[in-house]
């Protein structure tokens, strides 16, 4: 699968699941990973129901994930794709404390961190053992 060049531009590759990559959003301000499902499909009501049920699950399990390894006092689950129309799903992680809070990331997180490559290559790892991500790209 061909990942879109803003995608790759803002996020780390993780790895992939059945069909589907996980990337990690650059700025580490918040807890913020993405789900790009391998589908010619843009919008969700476009998947067949075999698609709908492995990326319901694969949504469902990362979100889980997510909640947990971030701390998440909310999630926010979205499916925007208005500059990118590749499937792609946000999974974020919001804190009550986060730089932004109550407020949605886009166009009002200002602050950026950075990931250090040991907090990338932890992250991957506990993915794989947990979800069964298999690992790959670069960080």
């Amino acid at each position: 699968m061909q990942i879109n060049d803003q995608l790759l531009a803002d996020c780390h590759v993780l790895g992939t699941l059945d069909r589907a990559s996980v990337l990690l959003n650059r700025n580490a301000a918040v807890g913020w990973l993405i789900l790009v499902v391998d589908t010619d499909a843009v919008d969700w009501h476009e998947l067949d129901d075999a698609e709908h049920e492995r990326v319901s699950e694969q949504l469902r399990t990362l979100s889980a994930f997510t909640a947990r390894w971030f701390d998440a006092h909310k999630l926010n689950v979205a499916a925007l794709g208005n500059q990118v129309r590749q499937m792609h799903v946000h999974v974020i992680a919001r804190q009550t404390d986060d730089p932004c809070w109550p407020r949605p990331v886009w166009g009002n997180l200002d602050e950026t961190r950075a990931y250090s490559n040991a907090q990338i290559t932890a992250l991957r790892d506990a993915l794989a053992e947990q979800i069964h991500l298999v690992p790959g790209g670069a960080a």
